[in-house]
């Protein structure tokens, strides 16, 4: 879903990241957005509806992307585990439609499954740029804490 393209990339790099970072703030719009599935986030504190966005993913050196295995197939493995955990969200929203599956639940473990690929690879990211990102990464966080 949101991770589908840059998982595909078989040396994934700064540009990759870049698409990342954007992804993430997708996926955390789409969280924002479905307030049917995720009001478990927002029972308690609806204004928290808010994203940040911070770049500094093209100043930080390729040395030290690779170092934080942010490049190439060390990338393309945290990529491709991210995609697949996104793309179980339609297989879950079926589930929810037939009636199978109980709708928060399945939403709630979902959540907490997709955030933990996504610190995989934000948190090195966060790390390699010296803090920046930081944003995304607390607003996220924040999400992750309601779940």
């Amino acid at each position: 879903m949101w991770f589908e393209n840059i998982a595909k990339v078989d040396e994934p790099g700064p540009g990759e990241l870049m698409e990342f970072t954007r992804g993430v703030e997708t996926f955390l719009g789409f969280v924002l957005k479905e307030r049917h599935d995720f009001a478990f986030l927002w029972e308690d504190e609806p204004e928290l509806w808010e994203l940040a966005e911070e770049d500094m993913i093209g100043k930080i050196p390729e040395s030290t992307l690779d170092q934080h295995g942010l490049r190439k197939q060390p990338l393309k493995f945290k990529l491709r585990v991210l995609n697949s955990i996104a793309n179980r969200w339609r297989r879950i929203r079926e589930q929810f439609q037939v009636g199978t599956l109980r709708r928060m639940l399945a939403a709630r473990e979902w959540f907490k499954k997709i955030v933990e690929a996504i610190d995989a690879v934000l948190d090195s990211l966060i790390d390699a740029a010296g803090g920046a990102g930081g944003l995304v990464k607390e607003f996220k966080d924040a999400l992750r804490a309601l779940a």
